[in-house]
């Protein structure tokens, strides 16, 4: 079989962005996506000013896609609420848009994309890698992992703290009233073991994406609707955005043990020509917001590393730019879930509003200019 210059095992964000970009440069890249079609994932949805950067390079119109502008944003814990201009122009639009948008992109581009793979095995030989799932095998010199916050059998990410919580999301189609109160707007609501983020998509819908303690899930009776009522009492705000509003999905998506704070550490013993993209690099807390800025941002540094011939000095590279805004994501986590903290972070947000911004700023990745 002929071998290609890089296989991409994973077609969100980051995959999609190196295959395109590896192709632009000249390169014969095969693109492996599991879900066989567009399909909605666990995500907060929000489009930083890198990622509309990125996008925009790629040659995306996002509003063309129809993506809400987002330029502010509101904290609320209990009846009490506080907003911030953001110190940047920002985006909303759905997983399910963006990601069918970039997988088309990579295909125009000439990627040769497959969907509907799910990749079985990973193995290093001697010409470089080979990939084989249930009826098939490829091979090339070079691989880009993308796979996400989900491993690759015998590719597990080394050093994954043990995470405790849950990621739910779900879509809302709200009554006009209030998604004209939603509209340019990101939200942040507190309570007791966690938080949740809500924000307008396209079509009318908002995205309603909420992290929550293991423990308190299970306190609450383990299941979505029982976990819904029992916050109500902490969440008037959020009832009230929600009141009469219709869920897409009768369930939400869900993930269990999201390893936040996980940056990948280079060894001498990895072996030449695997690179790492995003979730796979590093995770950051999902209300920071950066979670596809990091994706994108790995796979253009990585395409360049490519490029140079330098598989060990990209992650070096990139652990050396994430690990500071992950370090203060992850303090703000930590923070986020006791009541006690939580108070304190809202009283001081109140007093001096331009902290919001500060936290919102020091929460990002300078994007790679051209």
């Amino acid at each position: 079989m002929k071998s290609l210059d890089v296989i991409v095992v994973g077609g969100g964000p980051a995959g999609s962005t190196a295959a395109i970009s590896l192709q632009k440069n000249g390169k014969d890249v095969l693109l492996l996506e599991k879900e066989p079609t567009a399909h909605q994932k666990v995500c907060g949805e929000f489009i930083s000013y890198e990622v509309a950067h990125y996008l925009d390079n790629l040659g995306l119109n996002l509003e063309s896609l129809g993506a809400e502008a987002i330029d502010t944003v509101r904290l609320i814990r209990g009846e009490k609420s506080v907003c911030a201009k953001l110190p940047f122009r920002a985006y909303s639009l759905s997983r399910f848009v963006l990601d069918e948008e970039l997988l088309k992109r990579a295909e125009l581009q000439g990627v040769k994309v497959s969907r509907g793979i799910n990749v079985a095995g990973i193995h290093k030989e001697n010409f470089g890698w080979r990939v084989t799932w249930a009826n098939g095998e490829a091979h090339a010199k070079d691989l880009f992992l993308a796979t996400g916050k989900h491993d690759v059998r015998g590719w597990k990410r080394p050093d994954m703290p043990l995470g405790d919580m849950i990621g739910f999301k779900v879509h809302y189609l709200l009554k006009p009233e209030q998604a004209q109160a939603l509209s340019r707007n990101v939200e942040i609501i507190l309570f007791k073991d966690g938080y949740a983020g809500l924000e307008p998509v396209e079509k009318g819908k908002a995205n309603l994406c909420l992290v929550v303690k293991k423990s308190r899930f299970i306190e609450c009776g383990k299941t979505w609707e029982s976990f819904l009522k029992n916050i109500r009492d902490q969440t008037p705000y959020l009832v009230r955005r929600l009141k009469d509003a219709v869920a897409e999905s009768a369930q939400p998506l869900a993930i269990y043990g999201i390893p936040y704070g996980f940056v990948f550490k280079a060894h001498p013993d990895d072996p030449e020509g695997l690179y790492r993209l995003g979730d796979q690099m590093a995770v950051i807390p999902s209300f920071s917001g950066d979670g596809m800025a990091i994706a994108m941002h790995t796979a253009i540094l990585a395409t360049s590393s490519y490029l140079a011939r330098s598989c060990r000095e990209y992650h070096l590279q990139a652990a050396k730019e994430l690990k500071p805004q992950i370090f203060r994501a992850i303090l703000l986590m930590k923070l986020a879930p006791s009541s006690l903290t939580q108070q304190i972070l809202f009283d001081i947000c109140r007093v001096i509003p331009g902290s919001l911004r500060y936290l919102a700023k020091k929460t990002r990745i300078a994007s790679i200019k051209d």
